[in-house]
């Protein structure tokens, strides 16, 4: 019994050797192999010259590129193998993935009205700030809003 095909990423660093139609001769052959275990490709990255983080067999750049496909799972370990074992691929990553739910997205922004807004802060009048208040008149105040 063949299981429902699942959603997975191949990441791989093409040799930098290579012209960018070659890189993408390489890509191209990936996808023949992943089409030959009757993968369906989903989305395609191109080729792009990239700086590694660290060397990988003396090499410090190589093409990046990703491949997106769904396949059975029994056939993808052929696949990794097959593609690992390619002269002019670095490195490559599979990385099994679940599609994500459709969400909802809002056609208008909800704004809020300028009434619903609170006022954190209200500026002192300018008039205020430059009168003299009686240090009596200033205590007298003080007491009422205290309560004393």
């Amino acid at each position: 019994m063949a299981k429902e095909p699942q959603l997975y990423e191949i990441g791989l660093l093409i040799k930098p050797g290579l012209s960018e139609t070659e890189a993408s001769t390489e890509l191209g052959n990936v996808r023949l192999e992943i089409e030959k275990h009757n993968g369906i490709l989903e989305s395609t990255t191109d080729p792009k010259p990239r700086k590694l983080a660290y060397p990988i067999k003396k090499i410090t750049q190589a093409y990046f590129a990703a491949l997106q496909f769904s396949v059975s799972p029994a056939s993808i370990t052929a696949i990794e193998k097959s593609v690992s074992t390619r002269a002019n691929i670095l490195r490559s990553l599979v990385l099994s993935w679940t599609r994500a739910p459709a969400q909802h997205v809002l056609k208008k922004p909800i704004r809020a009205k300028m009434s619903e807004t609170p006022i954190l802060y209200s500026p002192a009048k300018t008039e205020e700030v430059g009168k003299k208040v009686d240090e009596k008149e200033l205590d007298k105040r003080l007491d009422e809003i205290l309560g004393q």
